[in-house]
């Protein structure tokens, strides 16, 4: 981690949160959210492989194992609990859209980066709970913005503008779980490690998710 990759983490960052913004605002086409998801996830890998950064690989491969829990989340709330409702996919994975896919492995890439690379100078636990606090904040603009665009909708749930309650709380969650586990294994050089701890993400995915339906839906 250096002053460079700071720059394209925050760049890339201000970029999301402006795209996204924009898609849901003005432009109103969710195929911008297959684009910007995947460019952003060819960006890290990029630039992961020519700097030949091996904690940002391991960091991107601890992203990216969340994806095949994922499957069982998304199969879960479109098909058994029936309040995800998914509009728009350039091509889906059983029931989880091409975006979620690359989405999660930017979206917990950034984060991870920004605990590892702030704890240092701010203590863990106080930026924690701001990238908690902060992150919940951002990524449930995004779903309110998803909607907008046509992506997807929840139904059958308590709502915060076009937000249900229990993705709002299992964000806070989730995200806790990421600081905690990647602050835990940020010194470990086995990529076995990395990936194992990103399922064990995933699987917590589920398991938040499914409570905070049954007790806030």
């Amino acid at each position: 981690m250096n002053r460079e990759t700071d720059w394209l983490i925050g760049i890339t960052m201000s970029l999301t949160l402006i795209g996204v913004t924009l898609t849901g605002t003005l432009l109103r086409l969710p195929w911008l959210f297959s684009a910007i998801a995947w460019s952003l996830l060819f960006i890290y890998l990029l630039y992961s492989l020519l700097t030949r950064n091996p904690l940002l690989l391991r960091l991107l491969l601890f992203a990216l194992a969340a994806d095949l829990p994922q499957l069982f989340v998304d199969w879960y709330h479109v098909r058994i609990v029936k309040t995800l409702v998914y509009d728009y996919a350039l091509f889906r994975i059983w029931e989880t859209p091409d975006y979620i896919l690359a989405g999660w492995g930017f979206a917990f890439f950034q984060l991870g980066y920004l605990l590892l690379r702030l704890a240092p100078r701010f203590g863990w636990l106080r930026l924690s709970l701001l990238i908690v606090l902060g992150g919940t904040l951002i990524h449930s603009w995004y779903e309110e913005m998803a909607y907008q665009a046509g992506a997807w909708r929840y139904i059958h749930a308590t709502l915060i503008g076009h937000v249900s309650l229990w993705v709002i709380v299992s964000f806070l969650v989730i995200i806790a779980t990421i600081c905690y586990l990647v602050w835990r294994i940020r010194d470990q050089q086995d990529w076995r490690i990395w990936m194992l701890s990103g399922w064990i993400n995933g699987i917590g995915i589920f398991i938040y998710s499914a409570i905070a339906v049954a007790l806030l839906r």
